[in-house]
């Protein structure tokens, strides 16, 4: 019995930064809340961003944004996970000194776009983000959950760089073509966080995942499918799943509707 299903947004359910869900989407995560399975989208998204996307559903989703950081539903705001705050400063100074990167400090309402110089400010209008950007980090209001840094260049070595700096403080992860994310949490911590907050089994679950980002959710749920377009890393260590709403809709069938809805 499936009692959850948690998904990837970017490169799983939809193109990468995609802003509206394809109509077939919507009806079928339609018809799985309509049948006592409760969807989360987990993503590195702000909330306001995947709150958009996510509007025309007849339920709202469960929103884990900023990789599993922060957890809502609607209005209420269930659970969140701050990075270090003078660490989450320091990483965005150190790589705010870099040309070929844009840094953003996310907190649960705001995002912050520290000096951008490469383009990074038209993917968020793309993605509707709420947005300021900044000059000068005092300016940040609020716990940062997660900064992230967008390269046009040297992602690999700023990659594996960052991650001998601040691996042993914080999760340092690549997110996208171009992405690297800096959490306290990571997406696995979310779904277990969320499973708790439910009373579900974490191997009640199922979820969907298309990069690296996305490891500690597959693995912590009960089962856990690589997207089939997804990091061929991904696809070598779970069971690669050709689309998502198909798998949704096989669930759905076998599932019959489930008399222990959480909600």
């Amino acid at each position: 019995m499936v009692k959850l299903i948690v998904s990837d947004l970017d490169g799983t359910l939809v193109p990468e930064g995609a802003g509206a869900l394809p109509r077939e989407l919507i009806e079928t995560l339609n018809r799985v809340q309509q049948g006592g399975i409760p969807f989360a989208v987990s993503s590195g998204r702000q909330h306001a961003s995947l709150r958009e996307v996510f509007r025309p559903l007849e339920t709202e989703p469960y929103i884990l944004s900023l990789n599993g950081g922060c957890i809502c539903k609607g209005d209420r705001c269930l659970y969140t996970d701050p990075m270090p705050q003078e660490a989450a400063l320091a990483i965005a100074e150190e790589a705010g000194r870099l040309p070929w990167c844009d840094v953003i400090l996310e907190t649960r309402e705001e995002c912050w776009v520290y000096r951008p110089s490469n383009g990074v400010a038209e993917g968020l209008d793309a993605r509707r983000y709420h947005y300021a950007k900044i000059d000068r980090l005092e300016q940040v209001e609020g716990e940062v959950i997660k900064v992230a840094c967008y390269l046009t260049a040297e992602l690999e070595d700023f990659l594996a760089r960052n991650q001998r700096r601040w691996g042993s403080v914080v999760k340092v992860a690549r997110s996208g073509e171009r992405w690297v994310d800096f959490n306290t949490s990571d997406k696995g911590k979310g779904l277990l966080a969320l499973c708790r907050l439910l009373g579900i089994a974490p191997a009640e679950t199922v979820a969907f995942g298309d990069n690296l980002n996305d490891r500690a959710m597959l693995a912590a749920a009960g089962l856990g499918w690589a997207a089939a377009q997804g990091n061929p890393e991904l696809r070598r260590e779970f069971p690669v799943c050709a689309d998502p709403r198909l798998e949704m809709e096989k669930i759905l069938r076998e599932n019959g509707k489930n008399p222990c809805n959480p909600e």
